[in-house]
């Protein structure tokens, strides 16, 4: 993979992780891998569902992890589409990181 790809794929991740820290969702949903284009239905939806003034990124969210499984399908992405998913990750990580305290 290319630095690139294992860039979004480790931002994504720690968006991940902070979707799944924030939310109450059920551990069965999340048991064995599943794939980005999973995730990326599943992981706004349950984001949003609990927080629903959050509603107006859902699809901004849903778009950063079907970009990174386009990036982990073709490994290779466009420089600035990286660069942009991935600080777009980090700034959504942060505001719902900021929604638990």
């Amino acid at each position: 993979m290319t630095a690139l790809v294992t860039d979004i794929v480790s931002a994504t991740g720690q968006l991940e992780t902070a979707i799944l820290n924030a939310t109450i969702a059920s551990p069965d949903i999340w048991i064995g891998s599943k794939s980005m284009k999973t995730k990326a239905k599943l992981l706004p939806h349950v984001l949003v569902k609990q927080y629903p003034e959050l509603s107006e990124i859902e699809c901004e969210l849903r778009g950063l992890f079907e970009t990174c499984s386009k990036a982990i399908d073709r490994n290779s992405i466009n420089p600035v589409v990286a660069k942009a998913a991935i600080s777009l990750a980090h700034e959504y990580q942060a505001v719902i990181e900021g929604l638990r305290r």
